[in-house]
């Protein structure tokens, strides 16, 4: 049986639900979506609203089935909306009713000022799956790189104390895991960068290529997957854009997102894995300045969906 996609619409005053509504309108008219493949997460009000923004034929409006979200689903941070629908979503999938979740992006700064303690959709989705917050991992795919992050977000300059063998192996086992599961790949060629300039140019230029990245490379081989590095950074997603890998594990946030963005921005999947369940979300933010005008990009949002078809 073929389940749905859970959609949720993130921020109620960003992008989120106008995108999900134009991109389930285009994908319908190219025939990429059924009506049926989706739901639509939140308030119904909310979802009425971005469909007469995005001025959605009456065809696709009756075809549009919304799920209001439940508050109890988190009992402790269900009277924030975005978190109700993401709660019901997960909810949804562990009890066999959604294959995917495919989500909006949330206003941390606002969510973390009203009291809900997780700095982003990836550790509470771990929370909610009753999984520590270090299991899920962001991967980036759809474009011609596919990108694991070791680490996220915390300050460049805490990158180094941070990052040590565990975390990097955690990353790129759980985005091999997805490769070979989720995509078919039978041994996947994953690349690991350096930390430093040059991957430390033998020492020269830092030390944690031989302390921390070797010995996590050192690790991953003779597992499912063709592991090698340290490489440079700067040089290695040239390479795995031509084809040379399959997957970069890259260290630090903007070390994998700045390629990914640079070269694959609107066909980039943001993927969670390391859980028990598919989620996938846009690579962008609640971007406030532009929203409910109806000049927001819905392309993204259709990268995400269509990866969420193929995960689920």
């Amino acid at each position: 049986m073929i389940l749905p996609i859970a959609i949720t619409p993130g921020d109620p005053l960003g992008v989120g639900p106008e995108v999900a509504v134009a991109a389930y309108s285009r994908m319908l008219q190219s025939e990429t979506l059924r009506a049926t493949d989706v739901v639509f997460v939140g308030e119904q009000a909310l979802w009425d609203r971005a469909a007469d923004l995005v001025g959605l034929a009456p065809g696709p409006r009756a075809s549009m089935r919304v799920l209001p979200a439940d508050a109890n689903a988190d009992p402790d941070h269900g009277h924030l909306p975005e978190i109700a629908a993401i709660a019901t979503a997960v909810r949804g999938i562990q009890a066999g009713r959604f294959g995917a979740i495919c989500t909006g992006p949330i206003h941390k700064g606002d969510l973390l000022a009203a009291g809900f303690p997780y700095p982003g959709h990836t550790p509470y989705l771990a929370h909610l799956c009753g999984r520590p917050p270090d299991d899920a991992v962001m991967l980036f795919a759809g474009g011609a790189l596919r990108v694991v992050l070791a680490t996220v977000h915390i300050p460049l300059a805490r990158v180094p104390q941070v990052l040590d063998v565990a975390c990097i192996v955690r990353a790129a086992q759980a985005g091999i895991a997805l490769l070979v599961d989720k995509l078919g790949l039978a041994r996947p060629r994953v690349a690991v960068c350096g930390l430093n300039p040059h991957a430390g140019e033998g020492g020269a230029l830092g030390h944690e290529e031989d302390t921390v990245v070797r010995p996590a490379v050192e690790a991953l081989q003779g597992g499912p997957a063709v592991v090698t590095g340290p490489y440079p950074a700067d040089t290695v997603f040239a390479s795995a854009a031509r084809g040379a890998f399959d997957l970069v594990v890259a260290l630090y946030h903007d070390q994998g997102l700045i390629p990914v963005k640079t070269l694959d921005f609107g066909a980039s999947v943001n993927v969670t894995a390391g859980l028990p369940i598919v989620r996938t979300s846009v690579d962008h933010g609640t971007a406030r300045d532009i929203a409910w005008t109806g000049t927001a990009d819905p392309r993204h949002m259709e990268s995400a969906l269509r990866m969420a078809l193929r995960l689920r």
